[in-house]
């Protein structure tokens, strides 16, 4: 049977196109596939006629000189011309104070259109001042532009502009006017992605005519007013900070497709949401951040399966009947429970995963008010924990957690300034390596009979005694934070003072334990100290 078994070098037998393949789909910089050749004499060959070419100076933290950086560029293009290869994709990143010769781009970007390239990428910050060659105009073949730092400088009335294949267009601080966007989207009759970030030039945005537009992004662009025509929208965001002035928006189509919503720092008012939520009846998915002119917010709805509200300063009430919501993320300094208890009309009980964050930092722990206590408690005893969830909390003035395995009895610990994690059991791992960064000091945890969080607990513990933990180990404990790396996990029966370091970490143990014992968990809770 050994004599039967073939030996042959199978790599080299792959055809070169699926070779081609690999290298596209990996996503690797010119350095990293050039090192393929190692693979086989025939990949030696190969990498040098891939289809994309991608330059990026600051790939695996290692530093391009700019001398390099050119020359590298140049002779791959000129390869890929003299042996006239196909371009898929060239894709040029580069950040560096000096300024760059736009000589150099516009050799390259006329070189890739001579290949027929599709999708061409220019992320630089050397191209501050940098208008685009008129060559770009005329991308036939284009289906992906995306650029940063740089220059439409068109006359619309003689350019004859045909992305006749441009399907994904991106603008990061692209300037660029009213008219000339307009009229790129005019003469992209396949666009179906648009997104706009930080771009200058624009006072009034209007996207209209679009069959084909799916999603719309606009972030950080300081628009007067947004009015979007598009009867096949599924996405919609904007994005904007508080300080600029207020942006009228008007999605004019739209109705049956729209699916998610997301409103970051909008000026709109309780009404005109209540318009377009109710106009637009089929979102699935609704973020609401930073919308500090909202009060007092009304939702009905079947189709509402994710629900964000985040910093909503000005909120008073909220009343949400959606029986099919899924998920719910809340995050805020003034905490909505507190007198009107807003959510007293929400039913939490068809959540798969929720998170809470509140934001009070002032407070001392133990120190909270009853009636915010006693509403957040009881709307997280509302969640169906049948279903398989996990209740975790992480409270800062500690810097402990507490989580729950099939929760009976919940107790929260007494501080404002809390966040609640609510997920499915089979996420564990998932819930765990997200809490671990916040580097906490002790773990409580209530487990059930044949608990999995203690079972992930043990597979922490060996990670950071290096230990054999599996091929598919979740964890990685030297990346948990850029400057903490979790050293030890000690299971602690009581309360195990003298293993912790430094007067902080002795008075919070403390008063975390203290509160502990004082509560019914006293005698149901796991701990184990964390040592980072």
């Amino acid at each position: 049977m050994a004599k039967r078994v073939f030996r042959g070098d199978r790599i080299s037998e792959l055809p070169v196109h699926i070779i081609h393949h690999i290298l596209y789909s990996t996503d690797l910089d010119v350095k990293e596939v050039a090192r393929s050749c190692i693979l086989s004499k025939r990949w030696y060959f190969c990498w040098t006629s891939r289809p994309n070419l991608i330059f990026d100076l600051f790939k695996g933290c290692k530093y391009m000189p700019l001398e390099n950086y050119a020359k590298l560029v140049d002779q791959s293009l000129q390869s890929h011309v003299q042996q006239n290869l196909h371009l898929e994709q060239l894709s040029l990143t580069y950040r560096d104070h000096r300024e760059f010769d736009s000589l150099h781009v516009d050799t390259w970007i006329e070189l890739a259109f001579k290949l027929n390239v599709r999708v061409l990428e220019i992320y630089a910050s050397f191209l501050r001042s940098y208008s685009l060659p008129d060559v770009i105009y005329d991308a036939k073949n284009l289906t992906t532009l995306r650029l940063r730092n740089c220059k439409f400088e068109f006359d619309i009335s003689t350019t004859p502009i045909r992305f006749d294949c441009l399907d994904d267009l991106y603008l990061h601080c692209v300037h660029i006017s009213d008219a000339q966007l307009q009229r790129i989207i005019d003469r992209s009759p396949c666009i179906r992605n648009l997104s706009l970030v930080d771009c200058p030039g624009i006072n009034k945005l209007q996207v209209c005519g679009p069959v084909h537009l799916e999603n719309l992004i606009v972030q950080l662009c300081k628009f007067d007013s947004v009015i979007v025509q598009a009867p096949n929208l599924q996405c919609f965001k904007y994005v904007e900070h508080h300080a600029v002035r207020p942006c009228k928006i008007d999605i004019l189509d739209g109705y049956n497709t729209l699916q998610t919503l997301v409103l970051c720092g909008a000026s709109i008012t309780d009404q005109q949401f209540r318009d377009v939520f109710y106009k637009f009846s089929n979102i699935s998915e609704l973020d609401l951040t930073s919308c500090l002119q909202l009060k007092n917010i009304e939702i009905q709805s079947e189709k509402l399966k994710k629900f964000t509200l985040v910093r909503m300063e000005s909120l008073e009430k909220v009343t949400i009947q959606a029986p099919n919501l899924l998920e719910f993320d809340f995050e805020g300094d003034k905490v909505p429970f507190s007198s009107m208890d807003p959510f007293s009309s929400m039913d939490p009980s068809s959540l798969e995963r929720s998170q809470l964050n509140f934001l009070s930092p002032r407070t001392n722990f133990g120190s909270v008010d009853s009636r915010w206590y006693t509403n957040l408690h009881h709307f997280v005893q509302k969640f169906n924990y049948s279903k398989g969830l996990i209740l975790a909390i992480f409270c800062r003035k500690t810097n402990n957690i507490l989580i729950y395995e099939n929760p009976r009895e919940i107790v929260i610990p007494p501080s404002h300034d809390v966040e609640i994690f609510i997920a499915p059991i089979q996420r564990v791992e998932s819930t765990i390596r997200k809490l671990m960064l916040y580097y906490p000091w002790i773990i409580s945890i209530l487990p059930c009979t044949n608990s999995k969080v203690l079972k992930v607990m043990s597979v922490l513990k060996g990670c950071t005694q290096k230990q054999n933990c599996g091929s598919e180990c979740p964890f990685n404990t030297e990346y948990f934070h850029r400057h903490s790396i979790l050293k030890d996990v000690i299971s602690c029966p009581c309360c195990p003072f003298c293993l912790c370091t430094g007067t902080t970490e002795v008075g919070m143990t403390i008063i975390w334990y203290s509160w502990l014992k004082s509560t019914p968990l006293a005698d149901q809770v796991k701990n184990f100290m964390l040592k980072w």
